[in-house]
């Protein structure tokens, strides 16, 4: 099931830390270091960037398919990021069950926040317009990847049809920030908030399908790149859809 692994860290020292280091602690805590899948594409979690807090910092991370990796646990005593090792001063665990997310209310319109920069990989060209059809497919992508084969709450091609054609912004406030990508180069994205509705006419299976993958954003991120950081995603308000309906015949 999707889990939120919140860890307090302390440090002896301030060190802001590379795109490169983030996600190599990511990999390490999920993967392992001499796990196989380490080269994979389309990795099972996601991480934010290190937030400073008061009392130290904060490390967010989330596991996003079934079968969290209890090793995870043993390597939650100290984490070393570059040169700097870091002390764990809490541990919190929110898992939320697919069949949880997906049971939740209908979404006619949500309000969201982009924390870090969000862009997008298509046909080899990086896009940092916040269309919704590429926002919501990004968690579509990611909510069937982290299902197993077959499995009923997968977002189908025509249920997507229909949800994305009746998708539309109709509110933002964002800016453009760029964050180093770990491979030696700047990438712009969006950040800030925005609004995503659906349109009246939509049927409540599609509002449906719209709940599940914003409650799954806060999990997945949004774009490309949320193991390294970027896209960190929190929806901060959900309205019912109400959908229209056609008036009885005389």
């Amino acid at each position: 099931m999707p889990v939120v692994i919140e860890l307090r860290l302390r440090a002896d020292r301030a060190f802001e830390p590379t795109t490169r280091q983030l996600h190599g602690l990511a990999c390490a805590l999920f993967e392992g270091t001499q796990s196989p899948g380490h080269t994979s594409q389309d990795k099972p979690f996601t991480v934010w960037p290190l937030t400073q807090t008061p009392e130290g910092w904060l490390l967010r991370a989330a596991w996003l398919p079934p079968g969290f990796p209890q090793a995870v646990l043993a390597g939650c005593g100290q984490l070393r990021l570059g040169p700097v090792t870091y002390a764990v001063t809490d541990l919190a665990f929110h898992p939320v069950p697919h069949a949880g997310l997906a049971d939740g209310p209908a979404a006619g319109s949500i309000d969201v926040t982009i924390a870090s920069p969000a862009y997008f990989s298509q046909n080899g060209q990086h896009i940092i317009v916040p269309d919704p059809r590429l926002i919501a497919g990004s968690w579509r992508r990611r909510w069937n990847a982290s299902l197993p084969v077959g499995d009923d709450l997968a977002v189908t091609d025509e249920q997507w049809r229909d949800l994305h054609q009746a998708l539309s912004l109709t509110a933002f406030d964002l800016r453009t920030k760029t964050r180093d990508t770990g491979h030696g180069r700047q990438q712009p994205g969006f950040t800030g908030t925005l609004t995503l509705r659906l349109d009246k006419t939509a049927p409540i299976a599609g509002a449906r399908i719209l709940g599940t993958l914003s409650r799954f954003a806060e999990f997945c991120g949004t774009g490309a790149q949320t193991t390294h950081g970027f896209g960190a995603t929190t929806i901060t308000a959900t309205r019912v859809h109400t959908p229209v309906t056609a008036p009885a015949a005389p």
